[in-house]
């Protein structure tokens, strides 16, 4: 194989096709329900809400699955299931089928991302949180081209167009298997294992998923983290919301232009931010950092509403800038937590647990943000903002009193 087809550079193009598809299949999904197979809106929102949260708690069982099989086996495997199901939805017309078919893709996509970390820690053991930063920031491309894709073809045809979505992410999960398997060799997981079996005396058995949530500061972690999660829904449907309907109901082009700004800045600083947290020898503080950030940012969103005219426009760009900031350092804060060396026997369910959590943010956000901050005021949005400071509040005290048990125990042990 010649020396530029690397493992990174494989999973790195694996990510980009992957995240393409993903980027048109999210773009194009609930028009093809309701479109393409005559669902009802409700009934579309309400089978991708179960399929999503079905599909990551049902992958926390696997992490035993993803240690016996290994990153790279269960990742490949999880993207041709995953891939199989996308294409199931273009010949089946049953609701209950197209929600199986959903729950499955949900399901093998949570487990895949699990067994994704543990193919990173594989190929990168010694700088595996900067390469997963250097991943995300190619994903983050890779949504934009999906995205892309999707609105061209729904510019063409709604129905045929969402249907090309659909396709576009069977053939790139497909593809995506295919050049893992291509470009990252067996040896790679072969040597890490031979090197835990070394260390097997050693290295502390990986914990269950139960045990695990026994630990304070995991639990605390975990906690935040579903509620910093707010931060997705707040961009991909506040945002839009709130700027077609009182921001500036005129016209749709904002819209576009801030999913933009959001995209590109996490491309651009994903990896800068992500070297800068590694330096640290604790990432809690850009954790809450992050979730202050996030509250700024829905502030300077609440106060667009005592503004008018293009000035409004201006202050939720400013919104959305911040907002794509706290997401940039949640993630680079996260990356560092998952990949601790207290937790590098315990990834594929530290990970699954922290998919899970994020994904209950992302379900309950749309509904918290449409009943409190969607109205011609700035106090929902205040409310919001004052909920997610006392979260980092939170955070912050939770992780000193960490931080004073584990200097205790190390005073007392010398």
């Amino acid at each position: 194989m010649q020396s530029w087809v690397t493992p990174r550079r494989a999973l790195g193009w694996a990510t980009v096709v992957n995240m393409t598809g993903s980027g048109a299949y999210i773009a194009g999904l609930t028009v093809f329900l309701v479109k393409t197979r005559d669902v009802s809106v409700a009934a579309a929102a309400a089978c991708i809400l179960v399929s999503t949260l079905g599909g990551k708690f049902g992958a926390l069982p696997f992490g035993p699955v993803i240690d016996r099989l290994g990153g790279r086996t269960t990742y490949i495997s999880t993207k041709i299931v995953g891939g199989a199901a996308t294409a199931s939805l273009l010949v089946v017309t049953s609701p209950v089928v197209i929600t199986g078919c959903l729950i499955v893709y949900g399901l093998f996509s949570a487990v895949g991302g699990s067994a994704r970390n543990l193919v990173i820690r594989d190929i990168a053991p010694t700088d595996a949180k900067i390469y997963r930063a250097r991943l995300r920031s190619m994903a983050n491309t890779g949504i934009v081209l999906g995205s892309s894709i999707a609105a061209m073809t729904l510019a063409l045809d709604v129905s045929h167009g969402a249907a090309a979505c659909i396709a576009v992410n069977a053939v790139s999960c497909l593809a995506c298997a295919a050049i893992v398997v291509a470009g990252v060799p067996r040896q790679v997981a072969k040597r890490h294992e031979a090197a835990g079996a070394g260390e097997s005396q050693t290295t502390p058995e990986a914990l269950s998923v139960w045990r695990l949530l026994t630990r304070p500061r995991l639990a605390s972690f975990l906690m935040v983290s579903a509620v910093f999660s707010l931060m997705t829904p707040v961009l991909t449907y506040a945002v839009p919301l709130w700027v077609s309907e009182y921001a500036y109901p005129h016209d749709a082009w904002p819209v576009g232009m801030l999913v933009g700004t959001n995209a590109v800045i996490v491309i651009v600083l994903q990896v800068p931010v992500g070297r800068i947290v590694d330096r640290r020898d604790r990432p809690d503080t850009v954790m809450v950092l992050a979730g202050v950030t996030l509250g700024a940012g829905l502030i300077t969103a609440g106060t667009s509403a005592l503004l008018s005219g293009p000035l409004t426009l201006v202050v939720v760009w400013l919104a959305v800038v911040l907002t794509s900031l706290a997401e940039v350092l949640f993630s680079a804060a996260t990356t560092e937590l998952l990949f601790a060396p207290e937790l590098a026997n315990h990834l594929s369910r530290t990970s699954s647990l922290f998919a899970f959590a994020c994904a209950v943010g992302e379900a309950v956000g749309p509904t918290l943000l449409l009943a409190v901050a969607l109205r011609p005021s700035a106090m929902g949005w205040l409310a919001i903002a004052a909920m997610v400071w006392a979260f980092a509040l939170f955070y912050l005290r939770a992780a000193s009193l960490m931080r004073s048990k584990e200097t205790a125990h190390t005073t007392v042990a010398a």
